[in-house]
């Protein structure tokens, strides 16, 4: 049993990563040496610290929730570990602990050593990731201008008149400061799902929106925060700027890393692929013992 738990906290996926840790770092000061107490047990801050190492873990990664369930788990393991006088185990059963543990350690050695191994001749990326730059800078690395609104939207039901007039009078009164945008967008607003966004686009660049919906959106700034009231496709537009992103190029020393890595990380996979396909050709060619064929 104790392989099954220290395996379970060893191997964790990145999304498992997570079990988490609570009063840690944020609850106590950096100068404590301990992370939880009870009138039993104290949890010492370097076995937390030790534990989230083991696991490829951070403690700013995890979140209240994560670092609650990480620290709920060490304090069943160290309450369990401090009972070891009490509860005598057989010498067998800690002779296969032994060995267990030795395997495990064997495992989890081999894969770094794969790791090493594959970057082992990894070549100079650098060239070649200023030539994928230098591709895929006029799409992947060029963010075009990028709008965000607040809209108020409103069926015209037949009668465009009226909802014309609703909506030039409640510019108005947005403009002279008597009513809040956000407020009547609440309370007025025909969209389904103004409650969740209270009316906002959120991010958009040219091809998300229709074009007049987005022409209408580029006319706005700080100094002219309202547009004039949109109408198309059975429904009628009031809009409020909340912000402009403007066009950006960006450049090779700010995006240099990420391709390194990529390049890196493809690379690696390849020759992880071939250096394992080596070790089953050497197995299948290699001799069986007859009581274990």
């Amino acid at each position: 049993m104790g392989l099954k738990l220290n395996n379970k906290m060893m191997r964790f996926q990145p999304s498992f990563l997570i079990l988490g840790l609570s009063v840690l770092a944020f609850n106590t000061q950096a100068s404590d040496d301990w992370v939880l107490k009870s009138k039993d047990l104290t949890l010492a801050k370097i076995t937390v610290e030790d534990s989230l190492i083991a696991r490829g873990a951070r403690v700013a990664s995890l979140d209240s929730k994560q670092r609650q369930a990480l620290l709920e788990e060490l304090f069943i393991r160290e309450s369990l570990l401090a009972k070891q006088a009490s509860a005598q185990l057989k010498p067998e059963q800690l002779a296969v602990l032994d060995k267990q543990v030795e395997e495990f350690r064997k495992g989890q050695l081999s894969r770094l050593l794969l790791e090493a191994l594959s970057l082992d001749k990894a070549p100079d990326f650098e060239p070649r990731a200023k030539e994928l730059y230098e591709a895929r800078k006029a799409t992947d690395y060029y963010l075009p201008l990028r709008l965000r609104v607040r809209v108020l939207e409103k069926n015209l039901g037949g009668d465009e008149v009226s909802v014309r007039k609703q909506l030039e009078a409640i510019k108005q009164q947005v403009t002279e400061g008597k009513v809040d945008f956000k407020a009547v967008v609440l309370a007025e607003s025909d969209a389904v799902d103004k409650k969740l966004t209270e009316g906002d686009s959120f991010w958009f660049y040219q091809g998300q929106k229709l074009q007049a919906f987005y022409d209408a959106a580029a006319t706005l700034s700080a100094e002219k925060p309202l547009s004039e009231v949109l109408v198309f496709e059975g429904k009628a537009y009031l809009m409020q700027f909340i912000g402009r992103q403007e066009v950006m190029q960006q450049t090779y020393a700010e995006v240099k890393d990420k391709i390194l890595l990529e390049l890196t990380e493809a690379y690696k996979e390849e020759q992880r692929k071939l250096l394992l396909e080596q070790f089953h050709t050497a197995f299948s060619q290699a001799e069986i013992a007859p009581a274990y064929q």
